[in-house]
């Protein structure tokens, strides 16, 4: 007769992070991204992938103006290829070094073994196309959160990434704690992007030591709202205490990332335009203003 295997606990079927793109810019900031990376990749015995968009500098030409010469258009193209290459070359150096020094194996393709490894990809086009198309085959996008105002094509990007692709995103803020995700604060407002933001946070959140719910502009169905969501952490073996908040006259955005930070967490879930994205860029919001202030990571799913 055949034996079965016994039944492994629940929690053990719950949909891990496996492949984890790291967007990198060639400058100093991806160490510090890279190795907040890998730290998760570890965690999950994920595959974290340092990624390098490279601009192609011809798509700028029809910008140049019809006043310039073949021969200042052509160093103008060169200059910009041998930028490209200069910080291309510097992110795959800053992945082999991130690499050695935190002792995760080289893997530039998919790896055989099941432990956490860390690669480096690069492709030459449009950001935005290329990061989408990374995207949708995997499982989170860790990003460098800070100044985001100041690159608009990053910031444009990992929107597409949340909007389009429908993958999560971690931004990182300029210094990112040395643990992240023991404490977690969840933003719940009832909607639906902040319930697929807890969902798609259920690894972390089911690794946490401590879990704390910030309420904020539940309507009359608010009790049994928190009730399914409750209901449905326990259901996952995660206990959270429940803290409401009062949007601050800087907005939600800021009264989750303030209460996040005096409650201790190193980690913000919330969810990505749960308005539409022209109502909060004409209004304001909860995710523009966290994509223009990232003061501690925050998970963001649509």
């Amino acid at each position: 007769m055949c034996e079965t295997s016994p039944r492994k606990p629940m929690r053990e079927y719950v949909m891990a992070f496996r492949k984890i793109l790291v967007p990198l810019r060639g400058g100093g900031r991806d160490d510090a991204v890279l190795t907040a990376a890998v730290a998760a990749a570890k965690a999950f015995d994920a595959w974290a992938l340092g990624f390098f968009a490279r601009p192609d500098a011809t798509e700028a030409l029809p910008y140049l103006g019809e006043g310039l010469s073949a021969g200042v258009i052509q160093e103008i193209i060169e200059a910009a290829q041998s930028a490209a290459e200069k910080a291309s070359t510097q992110a795959r150096l800053t992945v082999e070094a991130v690499a050695a020094r935190e002792g995760v194996p080289l893997s530039h393709s998919v790896p055989v073994t099941g432990r956490a490894s860390l690669g480096f990809h690069t492709r030459t086009g449009v950001l935005n196309d290329l990061l989408y198309e990374e995207t949708i085959l995997s499982d989170l996008v860790i990003s460098d959160g800070a100044d985001l105002a100041g690159h608009p094509a990053l910031r444009d990007a990992l929107e597409t990434v949340l909007l389009s692709a429908r993958r999560p995103v971690m931004l990182l803020p300029d210094k990112p704690p040395g643990q992240i995700g023991a404490k977690i604060a969840i933003g719940w407002d009832g909607g639906l992007a902040a319930a697929h933001a807890v969902s798609s946070a259920l690894p972390w959140l089911m690794r946490a030591r401590a879990v704390e719910i910030l309420t904020i502009g539940l309507g009359p169905s608010g009790v049994a709202e928190m009730d399914r969501l409750r209901d449905y952490l326990r259901l996952h073996g995660i206990q959270a205490v429940e803290h409401a908040i009062q949007t601050s006259d800087l907005g939600p955005g800021a009264a989750l990332t303030e209460a996040a930070q005096r409650a201790g967490a190193d980690m913000l879930v919330m969810g990505a335009y749960g308005h539409s994205r022209l109502r909060e860029m004409i209004l304001g919001g909860a995710t523009r203003h966290i994509l223009s202030h990232v003061s501690l990571p925050v998970f963001m799913a649509h």
